[in-house]
């Protein structure tokens, strides 16, 4: 009894693992590079989530086929809350809403229009994310030109693209029913 619990509860255990992980590497261990930081958390809350659901197999001697099936079940779960969790994160620093607003509140005088749009202009903002992808060494540059690099990124966004399909029917929020 006390292992099916334990299997219920056992994707939230994994992410907790992720956010235990992913915050002790980042301020303590890799001190930079948040993506990294969450990839590490995400990887390590899986692996647990595996070794768990694998001891509770041999413990119980169940059959194969629950194995897997509560298995794939779990990592589907857990998949999905890392997700929640990534971009839980994501919100915080990369929105501009959010951090406009962090800006305005931190600023004693307020912002003026002028200030905002300084500091928001959208040539800077995509020679920043540029930069960021260059330096990842997710887009290389080539004569003037850049082109994929590490293709990571692009297959997360193509599973992302596939479950928004799966899911939603559509592949973005700007498709239209």
């Amino acid at each position: 009894m006390f292992y099916s619990y334990l299997q219920v509860i056992n994707p939230v255990f994994g992410l907790a693992i992720n956010v235990l992980v992913q915050l002790i590497s980042f301020r303590f261990i890799l001190k930079s590079g948040l993506l990294k930081t969450v990839f590490l958390g995400f990887f390590v809350g899986m692996l647990s989530v595996l070794i768990i659901e694998s001891y509770i197999f041999f413990v119980t001697a169940a059959y194969f086929t629950d194995f897997f099936m509560i298995l794939v079940a779990n990592a589907i779960a857990y998949a999905s809350l890392g997700y929640c969790y990534f971009h839980f994160i994501n919100l915080g620093e990369t929105a501009r809403r959010i951090r406009i607003l962090r800006e305005i509140y931190d600023s004693k005088d307020g912002l003026s229009m002028e200030e905002i749009l300084q500091r928001y202009n959208a040539k800077e903002i995509v020679e920043k994310r540029l930069s960021r992808l260059l330096n990842n060494g997710q887009v290389i540059l080539k004569n003037g030109r850049y082109y994929i690099g590490n293709p990571i990124m692009l297959m997360i966004n193509r599973i992302i693209v596939a479950m928004k399909l799966m899911l939603l029917g559509r592949r973005s929020e700007f498709d239209t029913y």
